[in-house]
């Protein structure tokens, strides 16, 4: 089966850092995935890339065997993808 979200050797570099190095992760319809590491292993920067936030400097975004390019919030919502970003200060007016 082949996957219907893939992230095939993804890279992202800041200045001064490599955020993501070569990340490739698959999700399938019908599963439940977690992506878990440390404080700055890069799992934001994995879902800001889906989400349209950041742009990868390598690797491809796959979607149904489609390489896709998400280059705003919008574009990724139009594909059927949501994020939930975990920063609370996106809603400081709510409590938890």
């Amino acid at each position: 089966m082949s996957a219907t979200l893939r992230f095939d050797n993804i890279g992202k570099v800041f200045p001064g850092v490599r955020a993501l190095d070569g990340v490739s992760f698959d999700v399938n319809v019908g599963q439940v995935h977690g992506l878990m590491g440390e404080n700055g292993a890069g799992k934001s920067t994995l879902l800001k890339i889906l989400g349209g936030e950041y742009q990868p400097d390598s690797g491809r975004v796959m979607i149904d065997g489609n390489e896709v390019r998400f280059t705003s919030a919008a574009s990724s919502i139009a594909a059927g993808i949501a994020v939930i970003h975990q920063e609370l200060q996106y809603v400081p007016d709510l409590t938890v």
